[in-house]
């Protein structure tokens, strides 16, 4: 699972059909896909908010305000909740964005 390949929807659409119905659990999924069970779970999770629709890649970028950055941030160093659930919250594209707002915030303040 080091390298990145990409699953098209209809891959992501039958990955997840497979642990819903309980055909196939998460680990034998991530071993049969060649998928991080982070991956198949952050799925589920844009599969129930958007629906199909949610799968699709994006491939434009997304613009924050600084105050939604500050908030986001200032939530995860209170420890209010998982980077997970704050970019959930926030919509914010992945929680690599935010690490990298974090990062940025703390070195400023350093």
């Amino acid at each position: 699972m080091s390298k990145r390949s990409p699953k098209s929807v209809e891959e992501k659409c039958e990955i997840l059909q497979l642990y819903l119905s309980h055909k196939q659990s998460l680990s034998q999924l991530t071993k049969t896909y060649q998928v991080s069970d982070y991956a198949i779970r952050h799925w589920m999770k844009r599969y129930e908010s958007d629906g199909v629709e949610g799968l699709r890649e994006k491939h434009t970028w997304k613009r924050y305000s600084k105050a939604l950055k500050e908030q986001a941030v200032q939530d995860y160093l209170d420890g209010k909740e998982s980077t997970y659930d704050i970019c959930q919250r926030y919509e914010i594209s992945s929680r690599s964005v935010l690490s990298r707002w974090i990062k940025e915030y703390t070195s400023s303040k350093g």
